[in-house]
């Protein structure tokens, strides 16, 4: 009977002991978390499921609007870059910890519009005109990089960093004019003119194929 008595208490310790080992086990395999970024695809959030023991899924959007001048072809625009985007990656830690290698896709729609207004150098003439400028890139862009950080595992908050690169290709460029003035052979002149700088401008940008994705930002484990 005393020895009885004496194992009930160890026997609740001990089951008390295996109901937090339990509690921990399943906090430490969570298969959901959240990440708040910023960088150069602007402000994201992110959400990461596990599917196998070194391999995640990770989903984000992103977006930012930014204002800036910008010059090009010796005209000055008043720039406005939109950061628009959505990835589908897939996260490998090849050695179980924060480390991971990633690959995937990022639908695009990152855009920069220009406008200029005044006297504008068009080729080789001056011109009293306004143009409208659009650079915009393809929208399926495929993604590889590194990165830090397990959206899933560890401690419920930490640190995330990535650096890579989507694969853009060259981007599309548009070039729109009115000419303000009320001479006819200038206005051909112009028409011609606009042409030929639209085609500069696509010349000039033809090797901006890829776009750095470079970004850190806080996850948390659920």
């Amino acid at each position: 009977m005393h020895n009885q008595g004496m194992s009930r208490p160890i026997l609740a310790g001990t089951l008390a002991m295996a109901l937090l080992a339990a509690g921990t086990t399943a906090a430490a395999d969570s298969r959901f978390g959240m990440a708040a970024k910023v960088g150069t695809t602007g402000l994201g959030l992110e959400g990461t499921v596990g599917l196998s023991e070194r391999v995640n899924l990770r989903a984000g959007l992103y977006g930012f609007d930014y204002s800036k001048d910008f010059e090009e072809e010796g005209i000055d625009y008043d720039g406005d870059l939109k950061l628009r985007s959505a990835a589908l990656l897939a996260d490998w830690h090849p050695f179980g910890g924060n480390f991971r290698v990633s690959a995937g896709a990022y639908h695009n729609g990152n855009e920069l519009k220009g406008k200029a207004d005044g006297s504008l150098d068009i080729g080789d003439n001056t011109y009293d005109a306004s143009l409208d400028a659009t650079i915009d890139w393809r929208s399926f862009a495929p993604y590889v990089g590194i990165g830090y950080g397990n959206a899933i595992r560890g401690s419920r908050w930490s640190f995330a960093m990535d650096a890579g690169v989507m694969f853009t290709g060259s981007p599309d460029v548009r070039l729109r004019g009115e000419y303000k003035g009320d001479d006819s052979q200038e206005a051909l002149d112009f028409g011609n003119d606009l042409r030929q700088e639209e085609q500069d401008l696509k010349d000039e940008l033809k090797d901006f194929k890829y776009w750095p994705v470079l970004s850190l930002g806080v996850s948390y484990r659920f």
